[in-house]
């Protein structure tokens, strides 16, 4: 079947038409897992000291680059101390489910979601997501990207297997609106027991770097 009309999505959502949900409930869930700050702690520089960040990477790539305003991803070196704490580093993503539609979640511009994953593939550094949660990955141009780990230990995977996730909700085409292709909103589970999620927010106005 070819998507939900926009009228049906509407009428299916709790909450008016005009007012978009961000995603998380008022308990902080997301999904019914918990939703947590996206840490990041490593150097920022050759032989720099280790610092800690929070918040989604367009957060932390602005506090890095006020710390050091010619930052370039490819010189984070992440802390091995943090590295030791992980349960263990995914390998390459490997979709196994497509869900459409997911729990009301909005769907956002293809256009702009093609723009947030071109940026994650670019970044492409280590995301860490703690047991049974969920982190705001990414918060841009009107799109949220969720990164949900099913698993009862933390993990760690790569800002370019989170990218690779989006693709496969962008090639299905039971995630877009019927009659407005450029409307797009999915779920996209991976071999290793985590998942990720993109949809609108409107709370994400901001820019990636």
């Amino acid at each position: 079947m070819k998507g939900l009309s926009l009228g049906a999505l509407c009428l299916a959502a709790t909450v008016a038409c005009a007012k978009l949900p961000i995603g998380v409930s008022e308990t902080g869930a997301l999904l019914n897992r918990t939703v947590v700050p996206l840490v990041l702690r490593g150097a920022i520089e050759p032989g720099g000291h280790e610092k800690t960040f929070n918040g989604t990477l367009q957060e932390i790539d602005s506090q890095i680059r006020s710390i050091n305003p010619d930052f370039s991803w490819n010189q984070f070196q992440p802390s091995e101390e943090s590295n030791n704490e992980y349960g263990h580093v995914l390998p390459r993503q490997n979709t196994v489910k497509v869900l459409c539609f997911v729990q009301n979640l909005w769907p956002a511009n293809k256009t702009l979601i093609e723009e947030v994953r071109d940026w994650l593939k670019d970044l492409s550094t280590a995301l860490p997501v703690s047991a049974q949660s969920c982190v705001e990955i990414s918060c841009q141009e009107g799109v949220a990207v969720w990164h949900c780990n099913d698993n009862l230990e933390w993990i760690q995977t790569n800002s370019y297997n989170i990218a690779s996730a989006i693709d496969a909700i962008l090639a299905d085409p039971d995630c877009t609106i019927a009659g407005r292709d450029n409307l797009v909103q999915g779920q996209a589970f991976d071999k290793a027991n985590y998942n990720v999620i993109v949809n609108q927010d409107d709370a994400c106005d901001g820019h990636g770097n």
